[in-house]
């Protein structure tokens, strides 16, 4: 019954109580005072987390528990029809820091999108006006993977400091040179382990967990630069596989057997990270435990992120933006109720992501955003926020944020389509109506506790009217055939316009 009454509403429900009473020092009409100093910029990503595995929403997934992430959401904005720009990593985190259609370069429109060269990303655009500029954990734009010298790097496109990895994935625990050495395959794209960049040279861990140092290295990233504007883009490899590998206290918390962890004896790496993604020597129920032990570690690291700029008095003029890659992965445990879908298909459960905003001096607190927004909005915010005009600095596939927020109004790209395109994957959504088509991806070692979050229309084009039907269980395409034929239209000419733009990147 529960499902049933979020479903009916839009998913539009959250934190009881909450409103849109603003915070911070609002004047007349609830709009903020100019602030004297440019904010402080945290991105906060995580990857693949579940749409419904963020506590401060209503439809939060049992035993699912956040209280540290859900403080972003009482000093913020709760925002609950925010997308990414792809169902995968790779490509969305192409789009989240550029701003832009990663199709508008990437002829495959599929895993590998890259960077070019002549598309500024936030970071450099910061980096120009002032900002001291890091990125710590993941970073991966499909491309190019462990090299240093690669456009993709991230000191290579506007970071002036970098620790983490370049790849899909890497191994949480096995970090030193000694297992990287003694693997036959230590540098897959997802399947990696080993030694960690520290700038554009490797480093031994030992003894440690990349959730936990990341936070670590943001932290004392912080506060070295307390003094000046900074811009941290702290991009954990939490909640991704391999979801098991969760620090000793944690496994005692929820219960768990501890795994052992890989040994080159037992073969590749690769073997390993597959015969651990899938239901087998893991069961699905333990599955899910080992997910929401894990992102238990995940929330408490943030916490002390946080503590750390209550302590520094940062907190106030620090913009948080909050959001997981694309949607939960099945095979992880993840759990995106009440959508349908997962990371990889065009469902709302594969791109509807959980999400937020942050900035008390000039944002409101504990509001809920129910308007339409995507991840291509972030860049252009951001700027705004810094006091760099967006539209000079553009173009743009997104607009800022800021005043919509202030003003719990939809953005002007809310009353526009929005487009998505991963290989035969694709969909366009046009007030509150959906055209998809996506292919079922559905393992049959998938957890049984992730069953329910298929779609119904699988390897078909269906048509949904998400106002009414965001779990996406009604196709409307033989009732309503001419809304189908202007969603087909209009995303026929977004592609033709995207082909046409791949002459003017390099």
């Amino acid at each position: 019954m529960k499902f049933q009454a979020i479903a009916v509403l839009g998913i539009g429900l959250a934190w009881a109580g909450w409103g849109s009473a603003p915070g911070g020092p609002f004047g007349q009409n609830g709009l903020p005072a100019q602030e004297k100093d440019p904010p402080n910029i945290i991105f906060i990503v995580t990857d693949d987390q579940g749409y419904a595995d963020l506590g401060a929403y209503e439809f939060a997934s049992p035993g699912c528990n956040t209280p540290q992430m859900d403080r972003i959401a009482k000093k913020g904005v709760l925002f609950t029809q925010a997308y990414a720009a792809a169902p995968v990593c790779s490509p969305s985190r192409a789009a989240l820091y550029t701003g832009r259609y990663h199709q508008r370069w990437d002829s495959a429109m599929y895993w590998t999108p890259g960077l070019p060269e002549n598309v500024p990303t936030l970071a450099e655009r910061l980096k120009a006006h002032g900002y001291a500029t890091a990125r710590v954990g993941k970073s991966d734009y499909g491309q190019h993977f462990h090299d240093p010298t690669a456009r993709e790097f991230p000191l290579n496109h506007g970071y002036d400091f970098f620790l983490g990895f370049s790849a899909h994935a890497h191994d949480y625990q096995l970090l030193d040179e000694t297992i990287e050495k003694a693997t036959p395959d230590p540098y897959g794209w997802s399947e990696s382990l080993g030694r960690l960049f520290r700038n554009d040279r490797k480093e031994s861990f030992e003894n440690t967990y990349t959730t936990k140092l990341f936070t670590d290295e943001a932290i004392a990233f912080i506060r070295e630069h307390q003094n000046e504007p900074f811009f941290l883009d702290l991009s954990y490899n939490a909640v991704h596989h391999l979801i098991h590998e969760v620090p000793a206290e944690y496994l005692r918390k929820w219960g768990l057997p501890g795994v052992t962890s890989y040994d080159p004896s037992y073969g590749t790496y690769a073997q390993y990270y597959w015969d651990y993604t899938q239901v087998g020597k893991i069961s699905d129920g333990e599955m899910r435990r080992y997910y929401l032990a894990n992102l238990n570690c995940l929330d408490d690291q943030i916490g002390r992120l946080l503590d750390v700029l209550d302590e520094l008095g940062l907190r106030e003029n620090t913009l948080i933006v909050f959001l997981s890659d694309n949607g939960g992965e099945p095979l992880s445990g993840a759990n995106n109720l009440p959508l349908a879908g997962s990371k990889y298909t065009m469902y709302e459960g594969g791109i509807r992501v959980p999400f937020m905003l942050s900035w008390p001096a000039s944002l409101p607190r504990k509001q809920v955003y129910r308007h339409r927004v995507s991840a291509l909005d972030l860049v252009p915010t951001c700027l705004e926020a810094a006091g760099i005009d967006p539209g000079a600095a553009g173009p743009f596939d997104g607009v800022s944020l800021l005043d919509p927020v202030r003003r719990n109004e939809p953005s002007a790209a809310a009353g526009k389509p929005l487009y998505f395109k991963f290989e035969k994957h694709h969909a366009v959504i046009d007030k509150g109506w959906k055209l998809v088509y996506t292919e079922n991806y559905n393992p049959d070692n998938r957890p049984i506790t992730s069953q329910i979050l298929l779609g119904r229309h699988e390897n078909q084009t269906a048509l949904y009217d998400l106002t009414r039907d965001p779990a996406e269980r009604n196709n409307l395409l033989e009732e309503e055939p001419a809304k189908a034929g202007e969603l087909e239209r209009l995303f026929q000419e977004w592609l033709a316009e995207m082909r046409a733009d791949h002459s003017n990147y390099h």
